[in-house]
């Protein structure tokens, strides 16, 4: 069959004036929708309802192929425009009537699947009055003379062409006469039929049975024509973020910083909640939602996120992926914020290797004691005297080098696998690193003699974990000073604790350690000449919003089908204790209080731009 027809926005209409809609239920102002709407579970007839929407078979036939979707709110109800704000609202009545069409092709597996969702007189008290109708089943309702001989008897519009109109527009206007005028001039036609036609509006049987040709041929052929489409499942035309952030401490996540993206992107919907209120998530956000913004969890394995095509971490680690089936999803992308603390974890490296280098612990203990001791806080090597090595030339080794080279330091950097490779732009002075490829443990050793200063920066894999063992502390030379802001499991504390009891190493500075938080009895606390932060190096003041540009940045890559930042590749690999839990589909989960957080022991990843790792 050739190419059918495609109706304008205005064909799609056949009537306009409410008062002419008297025989519908939604029109009159004793209709029992309006108590629907407001006491659902007292309806017989209700399929469906939530706080947002009601569900209903048809108030005067229940027939079983022509269904009310209508919003609860009665401010919504009785509005004759619709504005980008009723976005959300209109997919899910898209969604809500894609899910009515299979539940009736579930119940008659014969039906031939030609559906469409609409609006009948907009204008009227219920503008989001939708019907859900079967064309194979309808035929007398389309083409009933009560429908279509009587000028303007019943306005039917699309309800694709209302959100394609208001997505295009920002609003929905309807102007009635403009209907009624244009309306005068156009052929009533047959929805497939290309081309010219006859004036069915002579003879409306003759429509009707035409239109029954149509369905016995598609019956018979099994074959559709070009331009239906079978029920197809919902896909929002924008995304629809999901995000959850702790009540207390560092606050991570969003508030109102990317409402300006609404403006941008009419339609986009964001969902914020407290990690501890996924029990009052409604399930329709959670089936919707394609996009999960990460700032201190992934959702708990009890609550499915079936659409979800990509998840923001608002770190760099990837360490939430360990246990998680989302890390074994092939067509799930995750990105992390590498970049957002990367300086303040440079400064912290560079601060703690002047505080350790000159003693400065030994001279809070004298002023705690009231002492003034000079000698032991004397003859230090300054700044750029250091040879600094840097374990890890990743987005932070990069900020650390650049700080210790204005400095006069000179700097070394290693990766734990392969040639480290530079991003040196205008300026900078990352050419004047020397790079070393990391052959081994002896290539390791021969790097870590020629350090005053040891930087880890590399992130945690299969391959890293005890990277620095007692006999790479024993590499060191004598009153080395090691800082830590990678990840814990890099380093053997243990021996790093009889390494600087015994006055071998100079000092240690540990923004991170294995197990989180350090046990109250690791030696590690009582040494002098070490320096421990609960993991805050990159906490700093403006790091939400470097997070959130680069969240932004992504999301607009998104929107436009471009490359995006800071792309992890799946699967992370996992320690082999690391065992995924299967995802589980559930209609009303109860709150998993043992929410799956960051493990403290195992951390991956990403690169960003393919040049290194943050937090």
């Amino acid at each position: 069959m050739a190419q059918s027809h495609v109706p304008s926005l205005t064909e799609s209409a056949v009537r306009v004036d409410p008062r002419d809609s008297r025989e519908y239920a939604g029109n009159q102002e004793d209709s029992p929708l309006y108590d629907m709407c407001d006491n659902p579970a007292q309806h017989g007839n209700v399929r469906y309802f939530d706080h947002e929407m009601v569900v209903v078979d048809d108030a005067n036939a229940k027939s079983p192929d022509h269904i009310i979707l209508m919003p609860r709110d009665t401010s919504i109800k009785e509005i004759a425009n619709l504005t980008t704000e009723h976005l959300p609202l209109l997919y899910r009545f898209r969604h809500q009537s894609q899910v009515e069409i299979n539940r009736m092709i579930t119940e008659d597996p014969s039906r031939l699947p030609l559906f469409m969702s609409g609006f009948h007189t907009i204008p009227s008290l219920f503008p989001l009055h939708c019907h859900v109708q079967d064309w194979s089943l309808s035929t007398d309702k389309m083409f009933n003379p009560r429908h279509w001989k009587v000028p303007f008897s019943n306005m039917f519009i699309s309800l694709d062409h209302v959100i394609e109109e208001v997505e295009r527009t920002g609003r929905m206007s309807v102007d009635t006469e403009a209907y009624r005028r244009d309306w005068q001039t156009k052929p009533i036609r047959c929805p497939v039929c290309p081309g010219p036609q006859r004036q069915w509006e002579t003879d409306i049987t003759a429509l009707s049975d035409h239109w029954r040709d149509h369905v016995e041929e598609w019956k018979t052929t099994k074959t559709l024509p070009p331009n239906v489409s079978p029920a197809r499942q919902w896909e929002p035309n924008y995304p629809v973020i999901l995000t959850t952030r702790r009540r207390t401490g560092f606050r991570i996540g969003v508030t109102d910083e990317l409402d300006h993206l609404k403006r941008d992107f009419p339609g986009l919907e964001i969902y914020c909640y407290y990690t501890d209120e996924w029990p009052s998530i409604p399930k329709y956000v959670l089936d919707k939602t394609t996009i999960f913004l990460s700032t201190i969890e992934l959702p708990p394995n009890e609550y499915a996120l079936p659409r979800l095509e990509w998840i923001h971490l608002a770190s760099s680690g990837l360490d939430l992926l360990n246990n998680s089936p989302y890390n074994h999803r092939p067509d799930l992308r995750v990105t992390s914020s590498t970049g957002s603390g990367s300086a303040a974890l440079a400064e912290f490296a560079l601060m703690n290797t002047m505080i350790l280098s000159r003693n400065i612990p030994t001279a809070l203990q004298n002023q705690a004691k009231h002492q003034w001791a000079p000698q032991p806080l004397m003859g230090y090597r300054t700044v750029s005297q250091l040879s600094v090595g840097i374990l890890g030339f990743g987005s932070i080794g990069q900020q650390v080098a650049e700080r210790f080279l204005a400095l006069g330091s000179k700097v070394t950097a290693m990766n734990p696998k392969g040639l480290p490779q530079s991003s040196a732009t205008p300026g900078s002075r990352l050419s004047e690193v020397k790079l070393l490829r990391a052959d081994g443990k002896d290539a390791l050793r021969a790097f870590l003699r020629n350090q005053d200063v040891l930087i880890l920066a590399a992130p945690l894999t299969p391959e890293t974990a005890g990277l620095i063992s007692r006999q790479e502390l024993e590499s060191l030379p004598r009153n080395a000073i090691i800082v830590n802001i990678a990840r814990g499991p890099l380093l053997d504390e243990q021996a790093l604790a009889e390494y600087l009891q015994n006055g071998h190493l100079g000092g240690a500075a540990l923004d991170v350690v294995s197990e989180e938080p350090l046990n109250a009895r690791s030696p590690l606390w009582d040494l002098p000449n070490v320096i421990i932060t609960p993991h805050i190096a990159a906490m700093h003041n403006k790091y939400n919003d470097n997070m959130i540009q680069i969240f932004e940045q992504n999301l607009r890559a998104h929107l436009a089908h471009k490359p995006m930042r800071n792309v992890a590749q799946l699967p992370v690999p996992a320690p082999p204790s690391a065992t995924p839990t299967p995802l589980k589909t559930i209609t009303q989960a109860p709150y998993l209080k043992s929410t799956a957080t960051r493990s403290p022991k195992v951390v991956y990843a990403v690169r960003e731009r393919d040049a290194g790792r943050d937090r």
